[in-house]
């Protein structure tokens, strides 16, 4: 099933350069979870990036989603009821978010391990102000760490 949901309101994460499933901008109501305090930045940080790149550490964004697969799969019952709980009411249907979340988690494991050093991501299109932001990470990164000649 296809989730038609309001691109203002849930805009897609970009990560690595790849587009995720809209719903993964509202996997942040799992914040109050069971989760170390690491992943409970991850699920805050994760989709509260609209138009500004946020980034952080390959082993990081991995550990997170690999703690959040786990979570979801351990938990699926409690996890589909609150989805519909306080997501229904927003056009959310619980089996294809949670199904989403799950695909779009192995995805980021999987562009995390090709990433480098350090993972990037963003919601929404990028502005020209999120170009820039993304300019200077990049051309601070590059002072760090200089390519070798």
């Amino acid at each position: 099933m296809n989730q038609t949901l309001d691109p203002e309101e849930w805009p897609s994460i970009r990560f690595e350069g790849e587009l995720l499933p809209q719903s993964l901008s509202a996997i942040h109501i799992l914040i109050y979870r069971d989760f170390t305090e690491p992943t409970g930045d991850w699920i805050w940080r994760l989709p509260h990036s609209k138009e500004v790149w946020k980034g952080g550490e390959t082993t990081w964004c991995i550990e997170s989603a690999t703690e959040i697969i786990d979570h979801l799969l351990e938990n699926r019952a409690e996890v589909l009821s609150e989805i519909q709980e306080r997501l229904g009411p927003h056009e959310f249907d619980a089996e294809t978010t949670i199904d989403e979340w799950l695909t779009a988690l192995a995805r980021i494991q999987t562009l995390a391990k090709s990433a480098g050093d350090t993972c990037r991501w963003i919601a929404g299109a990028p502005t020209e102000r999120a170009e820039e932001t993304r300019r200077r990470i990049l051309a601070f990164l590059d002072k760090q760490h200089p390519p070798e000649t």
